[in-house]
């Protein structure tokens, strides 16, 4: 097992199955706490019985160490006596004695084997020492008998984890291809503006080839990835996909996009850290337009079951093959947050922030800027097999130098809106028709625009 398997097993252990719940579900005659409750009066005040009193008035009190250590010094004495076992077993595991607690609690199956609380202990023990199979066989054995509905909740819970991470420690892989359809009302970013004004004063009416051009959109892609356990909590995952896009009305602006990544990520406790290598090529009309490769340092921490919170930093060098003088090196550091809520909509929100900056390598101030941003995102159960989304970002870029032709200094503040729903077709097919309005207001009239994208995106995963 991984060490990110056994840091959910001993999670679990510690706050899924407290003492309390299965233990106090026994009859009187059905463990060593009922033959003891059971006792003559003679018996309740022999040595036997006073030290078992005393323990168990420890571990109910929360107390697992005073426990121990009261029991332990006497296991020679007792050593074999179930309720003796029993004791010092549930004593030893919440003391991070696995082992000892392994011993003991079979010393008391040995006796009774039907005896359920000290099977759910000792399955308890062999999570913690890593034994997966066994603590299985534990768990399934208590699930096959009568309980009570909590209960068989809870061991429920156990097995589920199992499953999980047994399923954590196999090569993954998963596939995709994609077909997208829809259409963009503004495919080349043309200007919103109807004149500009350049740095001599004079007024320009944009031709129409910087005006917006409309368009239908085809898209088709494809990739997949493949996540390889390779020990000691550690994972290498590598990945591709290649996607083009093809704008009937405009077809100097169609795409091509070739992306690899390759990354390694170390799960320790609540943990996951995460170095990863990038590439991207990018296509226009058939030539090459940019090359970008950079890599990611990433970190995230499952808080609870329901909130994750992370930080990343990523590093990227542009290259235009045509364009040398647009090469350029970007810095981007970010946060992030998400919590899924309960209730039926099973509501997740999603925050982020990020900031950085662009700097053009060729030293030409006009084509650098810093860029600050932030996101939020929420998606919710709409009916069965459906579930609603939406997102709102905001980016400001202040950039570096005067612009030589208009006289000023750029500054954008973009604001892009998506709103669509996810469809479950079936475990394969997912349907995702969405809309996105974009708006970039700039103190550059080229670059002052705004798009409505409307899209249907089919993909099939296997």
């Amino acid at each position: 097992m991984t060490r990110a398997g056994a840091v959910a097993f001993a999670l679990v252990a510690a706050y899924l199955l407290p003492i309390g719940i299965v233990r106090a579900q026994a009859g009187s005659g059905a463990g060593p706490r009922g033959a003891t409750d059971a006792a003559s009066g003679i018996e309740a005040v022999s040595p036997l019985a006073r030290l078992l009193r005393d323990a168990r008035r420890l571990l109910d009190n929360g107390q697992p160490q005073a426990a121990y250590d009261l029991l332990q010094p006497s296991l020679a004495l007792y050593a074999g006596d179930t309720g003796f076992d029993f004791l010092l077993g549930v004593s030893a595991l919440d003391t991070a004695r696995p082992g000892e607690a392994i011993l003991a609690l079979e010393r008391v199956l040995a006796q009774q084997p039907n005896n359920l609380q000290a099977r759910a202990e000792i399955a308890r023990a062999y999570l913690a020492v890593k034994e997966t199979e066994s603590a299985r066989r534990e768990f399934e054995a208590v699930a096959a008998q009568e309980l009570p509905p909590e209960v068989r909740a809870i061991v429920g819970r156990y097995l589920q984890t199992i499953d999980r991470v047994a399923a954590s420690e196999r090569v993954k892989s998963q596939f995709f291809v994609d077909v997208t359809v829809g259409h963009d009302d503004n495919v080349n970013l043309g200007s919103s503006l109807g004149q500009w004004l350049l740095s001599d004063g004079t007024q320009v009416i944009p031709l129409a080839i910087s005006r917006p051009q409309s368009s239908a959109v085809f898209g088709v892609g494809g990739g997949g990835s493949m996540v390889i356990p390779i020990g000691g909590g550690w994972q290498w995952t590598v990945g591709g996909q290649v996607s083009h896009r093809s704008n009937p009305s405009a077809h100097t602006l169609d795409t091509t996009s070739l992306d690899l990544s390759t990354s390694v990520t170390l799960r320790t406790g609540c943990n996951a850290y995460t170095m990863g290598a990038l590439y991207q090529n990018l296509r226009l009309d058939g030539s090459s337009f940019r090359d970008a490769a950079g890599v990611l340092a990433q970190w995230q921490c499952d808080l609870s079951e329901r909130t994750q919170v992370g930080g990343y930093f990523q590093h990227f060098d542009f290259d235009f093959p045509d364009q040398s003088g647009r090469d350029a090196r970007r810095d981007t550091i970010g946060a992030t947050v998400a919590h899924a809520f309960t209730g039926s909509r099973a509501p997740v929100a999603i925050g982020a922030v990020h900031g950085g900056k662009e700097k053009a390598r060729n030293g030409t101030p006009q084509l650098g800027y810093g860029f600050v941003g932030v996101r939020a995102a929420l998606n919710a159960a709409i009916s069965p097999g459906w579930r609603g989304f939406a997102s709102l970002s905001y980016e400001k870029r202040d950039f570096d130098g005067e612009e030589p032709l208009f006289g000023n200094t750029r500054a954008d503040r973009q604001t892009e809106i998506r709103i669509g729903v996810d469809y479950e077709a079936s475990r394969e097919w997912t349907l995702s028709p969405q809309i996105i309005h974009t708006k970039n207001r700039s103190t550059l009239g080229p670059n002052d625009f705004q798009r409505l994208q409307a899209l249907l995106l089919a993909r099939y995963r296997f």
